[in-house]
């Protein structure tokens, strides 16, 4: 029996907005085997959670329901400062 894999970006993009308050503002994009997550302005936090928590387990379950022989990296787009 095959499992099926989700693609990594789309998984993402129900993750990150679920644990945000404004969902309509998160934006994903697909850099190489990095998903890379843009939330908005304050809101990092959020998805970051205690102690990295929440985007560590966002990682966990990106890895897990993607295909083992591509190795899946979540990762925040912040705006470079300054």
């Amino acid at each position: 029996m095959h499992a099926m894999k989700s693609d990594p970006t789309d998984l993402t993009l129900f993750l990150a907005q679920s644990v945000v308050d404004q969902p309509s503002l998160v934006r994903v994009s697909k850099r190489g085997p990095t998903v890379m997550v843009r939330v908005a302005p304050g809101e990092e936090g959020r998805l970051i959670g205690r102690q990295g928590r929440v985007i560590q387990a966002i990682r966990t379950l990106v890895r897990a329901a993607s295909d083992p022989r591509e190795r899946v990296n979540v990762d925040l787009d912040a705006p470079r400062k300054g």
